[in-house]
């Protein structure tokens, strides 16, 4: 997989998803994801790991504290990860000059978005799942005996393989508005359940000999500020300081007992 093939699955993905909206952007990315071969899924893993890795820097981490609030070690990885899926022309942009961050709609105290930076495992994880309900194998040869008349069931399928691989507690549809209809989607999940151990994605990545060797190839074609911060945030990035600074002044003025957060 190449980098750019990397972004056309992010970017896909943005097209689908609800802005600002966690949750729907890992709806969008599973879907993309889970069309991949294991090699390309494991390449695109590879290549997101690194590109969270170069974000790294003493700028993007003063950018982190503007946007979140504050920050850490584990905070910031976070934050990497929801940049990454922002898209390449807004990551390469920030890599260059963070306080081009100031340009977008962000999602202040809401940039931290831990589950996107597992969605590559989720979705090898679902896989499994949906290979194991195919019409061939057994459990899906006899799901689709029991339910032939069916018109919805690749799609319940779908649907409760990803939220099972999304770890999300399961709740029926609004659609689920009989017995029969509960009935179907909590036996799909027990199949699903029923299918015993599933290979580990993260033991079968490459070695981080090969990590480190991508990371300095992408870096080569990447234009990083590794500056060190100044003296104040305010003064490292003052378009961004400026925008966080209205938000919370607009932000105290809706909710005048809640004073600032910074």
């Amino acid at each position: 997989m190449t980098p750019n093939e990397f972004w056309a699955v992010i970017a896909h993905a943005r097209q689908r998803a609800t802005p600002n909206s966690e949750p729907s952007m890992l709806d969008a990315l599973y879907r993309e994801l889970v069309k991949l071969p294991n090699q390309e899924l494991y390449a695109w893993y590879g290549l997101q790991d690194s590109y969270m890795d170069l974000a790294d820097t003493p700028k993007l981490f003063a950018a982190a504290v503007l946007i979140n609030g504050g920050s850490s070690d584990d905070r910031f990885t976070d934050f990497t990860a929801w940049l990454v899926v922002q898209g390449k022309t807004v990551y390469e942009s920030a890599l260059a000059n963070p306080d081009s961050l100031a340009q977008i709609d962000l999602p202040f105290d809401n940039a931290e978005w831990e589950f996107c930076g597992y969605i590559a495992g989720d979705a090898y994880e679902g896989k499994q799942y949906l290979d194991q309900l195919r019409p061939e194998k057994p459990a899906g040869r006899a799901l689709r005996s029991r339910y032939p008349q069916r018109a919805d069931l690749e799609t319940q399928v779908e649907r409760i393989c990803m939220d099972t691989a999304l770890h999300r507690p399961f709740r029926p549809t609004a659609a689920a508005v009989n017995l029969d209809d509960h009935i179907l989607q909590i036996e799909i999940l027990q199949r699903i359940r029923q299918t015993g151990p599933i290979r580990d994605f993260w033991s079968a990545l490459p070695e981080s000999g090969e990590r480190q060797a991508l990371r300095r190839r992408l870096a080569a074609n990447l234009n990083r500020d590794t500056r060190k911060t100044a003296a104040t945030l305010q003064r490292t990035l003052p378009q961004l300081w400026q925008k966080r600074t209205a938000w919370e002044e607009a932000r105290s003025a809706e909710h005048p007992h809640r004073g600032p957060e910074r």
